[in-house]
């Protein structure tokens, strides 16, 4: 018996949408941002509430840029293919993706997906900028520079909204993921008033980086397999 894929589409949804938010590439600049914040902060009474704002636009740059990211892509599916062929190509791409983030775990160095170096300088620019707009920037680059990170994952869940019946319909799915995709980051900012704990998650995150990738890859080629198999 065929499985109806709008029976799976909530839980695959939230459930990507969550994993996607250990996004190694935005968590790491998101510790950065805290730190940096810290210290920038440390003397001022209103520490906490200066770091809860400066997070809180950070992440709402990732959000904004992942939802507009995902709208366009999911527009141009829509407008361009009403058959199966873009979600199993979704699909597929999705496998190769998780394959080579999850060769960082086995074979690290050489070629890999991350955020390019060539990044680095304007990014670390933007992050010492503790106005609205430079904090929000560098959120909206970061987001920019995360879809390589974990694309697998989003392009997958974009090849399963366009099955569904309206766009309307996919769009409101997709608020949904990158709903559960800052779940994570809001944890982290609101955990992060004690320092003792953002030396832990940092030391945490640096060790555990590249078993990070390898839960994101081997979820992009189970999420290739299920769509594969739905459609």
């Amino acid at each position: 018996m065929a499985i109806d894929p709008q029976t799976l589409t909530l839980p695959i949804v939230m459930v990507a949408g969550l994993i996607d938010g250990f996004n190694p590439c935005a968590f790491a600049v998101l510790l950065l941002f805290i730190t940096f914040t810290m210290g920038m902060l440390q003397m001022n009474t209103d520490y906490r509430f200066g770091l809860l704002r400066v997070g809180s636009i950070y992440i709402s740059g990732i959000f904004v840029t992942y939802v507009l990211i995902g709208v366009g892509f999911l527009g141009a599916i829509s407008f361009f293919s009403t058959t199966h062929a873009v979600g199993k190509a979704a699909a597929f791409i999705s496998m190769i993706l998780g394959v080579v983030i999850m060769k960082d775990y086995f074979i690290p160095g050489g070629f890999g997906i991350a955020i390019p170096k060539s990044l680095h300088a304007p990014l670390n620019n933007w992050i010492r900028r503790t106005s609205a707009p430079g904090v929000f920037g560098a959120g909206v680059l970061v987001g920019l520079c995360t879809v390589p990170c974990s694309g697998g994952i989003y392009l997958a869940v974009l090849g399963l909204l366009s099955l569904q019946s309206t766009l309307a319909q996919g769009v409101l799915y997709l608020l949904l993921y990158n709903l559960m995709l800052i779940v994570p980051l809001v944890a982290v900012l609101l955990a992060s008033s004690n320092m003792v704990v953002v030396d832990k998650m940092i030391s945490w995150q640096s060790r555990n980086k590249t078993k990070v990738r390898l839960l994101m890859g081997s979820f992009m080629v189970a999420m290739g397999f299920v769509i594969l198999l739905i459609i």
